[in-house]
């Protein structure tokens, strides 16, 4: 029975069997195929000391010694000098191709963007005092003020009374009709001259010298509504102003870090190339793959397009921010002042409803539309009062009135003062009353309208406060990991250098680590831009301009104005003095 089994397993045992032995002797082959192309690999490129004593001159020991050297003597060579030998163009045929070329080009690499014809040296508070004194935004708000000024003077005058100077001179000549049916043929004429115009025969002063008509609704509402839309005008302004400085403030802040990520980019640009260019050089020397060296320089042509990329940026930043100031974009505006570094401005441990509740106290856009509210419910119960208050027309007139006719000569005689007084009342109801139920309901529509404004504006500085305080903690909690973060990552990069140069590391590992400071540098930059930005954001949402952080620089030339503005009026309570209080 066992031997059954024996011959039923052994045809099964033998190709397994066949297939083991196979797999060694490839293996073997292999192996030995590798090693033997090794050896005479490193008799073609590797002379022995003694040939190289003695074939190499003491300028061809230093060019072997330093490759870079080596390429340069072979470049110089002229026509006279010996042919290479057979043996001497295989082992150059051997050598590896790589693209010395694409490295010599300058470091850092040349600005993309062209030179603008002249640069504008700027910091925060002066680009906040440009903003406030300059920005065409602010300036038509505050122009606002003024046309609300202007109503509310018209709201207060409504029942002064019009004075009208004047004359008339009347003639007549033919038929006229008496009361009693009479024709008459008449000529008659007369003269009015002083206070007013129109006085003809027997009548009034059509015209009357002192003139008042109004409606006393008007009258009494109309002022009331005025002195709220002055009032609305005014923190209307006034949150322009914040809104527009906040956004001066934040494309100042991201210039200065589109710049300092363009210095860093460069320097990671730099770093790149001087790896590219030492990798090269060993694989030039048959030291090192060829695929490294093209590694590198991929690498390093990476790192050249983010510094075009961090260029446009700054280039584009900068047209942003001149717009903002009303200067001309291209004078470029580089940025100047402190460094980007963390700018506390509110405290984060303060507790988010102690935030919203003293924002709520001082949003200016939030009292802007309490005031609509109340120049809503203003206006509302005018409309209600409307029917219920008369129209007041008063005349009053003084001055010479004379003249005759054909039946009591002289035509134009009989000279002598006249003077006249009228005083009218009258209600109104508009359209049997529909018109003016017409209009307290649109009143009521506007009301709730404005209501909802305002509670609309409450969840926004809500809204803004938490979401810039949350931003604001989630950024300093970002600096100090990204900080970590490139710290070690210098660290690594300077020992893979140090072990690359010791030829005990691959160029690769330099390259991750040389991608991995770059991109820390950039993370920093980036965390330390959106802390300052929450800040900023945090500090406006709170009802407060930017504040002022550093005293204006001295000595700095004219800004480059596009069209220079005047602010027609100052805001009252606002901390920049422009000069016009």
């Amino acid at each position: 029975m066992h031997a059954s089994a024996e011959a039923t397993l052994l045809p099964t045992r033998r190709p397994i069997a066949t297939l083991v032995v196979r797999l060694c002797a490839c293996s073997a082959l292999l192996f030995s195929g590798c090693a033997t192309e090794r050896n005479s690999r490193t008799a073609r490129t590797a002379p022995s000391k003694a040939a190289q004593t003695r074939l190499q001159s003491p300028d061809a020991t230093n060019s072997a010694r330093d490759p870079a050297v080596a390429r340069t003597s072979t470049a110089t060579q002229g026509p006279s000098q010996a042919k290479p030998t057979a043996a001497a163009e295989a082992t150059q045929a051997e050598k590896p191709e790589t693209r010395q070329e694409d490295l010599n080009v300058p470091v850092p690499s040349p600005p993309l963007i062209p030179p603008p014809p002249g640069e504008y040296p700027i910091d925060l508070s002066t680009a906040l005092r440009l903003a406030e004194a300059e920005n065409p935004t602010i300036a038509a708000a505050r122009a606002r003020i003024i046309e609300a000024l202007a109503l509310q003077t018209g709201a207060r005058a409504l029942l002064l009374p019009s004075i009208n100077p004047g004359t008339n001179y009347h003639l007549h000549t033919g038929n006229l009709q008496r009361s009693a049916g009479k024709i008459l043929n008449l000529t008659d004429q007369s003269l009015y001259f002083g206070g007013g115009a129109g006085a003809i025969v027997a009548g009034t002063v059509a015209i009357p010298m002192v003139n008042i008509i109004g409606t006393l609704t008007e009258a009494w509402f109309e002022p009331l509504a005025a002195h709220q839309r002055v009032i609305g005008s005014s923190f209307t302004a006034l949150a322009t102003a914040n809104e527009i400085l906040l956004d001066v403030a934040i494309l100042h802040l991201e210039l200065l870090a589109n710049q300092t990520t363009l210095d860093a980019q460069r320097l990671t640009e730099r770093q790149s190339h001087d790896l590219a260019v030492i990798v090269n050089d060993f694989a030039v020397a048959c030291e090192r793959r060829t695929a490294d060296a093209n590694r590198a320089q991929a690498d390093w042509k990476l790192r050249r397009a983010a510094v075009q990329r961090a260029e446009e940026s700054v280039a584009v930043t900068a047209a942003r921010l001149a717009n903002r100031l009303n200067l001309d974009p291209t004078i470029r505006l580089r940025p100047a002042g402190r460094p980007l570094v963390p700018i506390n401005l509110i405290a984060l441990d303060t507790s988010t409803h102690d935030l919203i509740a003293y924002a709520l106290q001082n949003r200016p856009d939030l009292a802007a539309r309490s005031a609509d509210v109340a120049r809503a419910e203003v206006h509302y119960h005018e409309e209600l009062a409307r029917p219920w208050i008369p129209t007041v027309w008063l005349g009053y007139s003084a001055g010479v009135f004379g003249g005759g006719s054909n039946v009591v000569p002289p035509t134009l005689a009989h000279f002598g003062g006249r003077s006249d007084f009228d005083v009218s009342l009258f209600w109104t109801i508009m359209n049997l009353g529909a018109g003016n139920i017409s209009l307290q309901n649109r009143r009521y529509a506007i009301l709730g309208e404005a209501e909802a404004q305002r509670v609309r504006v409450i969840n926004l500085v809500r809204q803004e406060i938490t979401s810039a305080r949350a931003e604001a903690l989630a950024a300093r909690d970002q600096i100090e990991i990204a900080r970590s973060e490139l710290a070690s990552a210098e660290n690594g990069l300077r020992e893979d250098t140090e072990r690359s140069r010791n030829n005990l590391g691959r160029p690769i590992e330099v390259l991750n680590s040389l991608s991995l400071v770059g991109g820390a540098r950039v993370n920093v930059i980036a965390a330390l831009l959106r802390y300052d930005q929450a800040q900023f954001r945090l500090f406006v949402a709170l009802g407060s301009p930017p504040p002022l952080l550093e005293p204006p620089q001295e000595n700095l030339p004219p800004p480059p104005l596009t069209t220079p503005l005047h602010s027609p009026l100052p805001v009252a309570g606002h901390p920049f003095k422009l000069g016009f209080e």
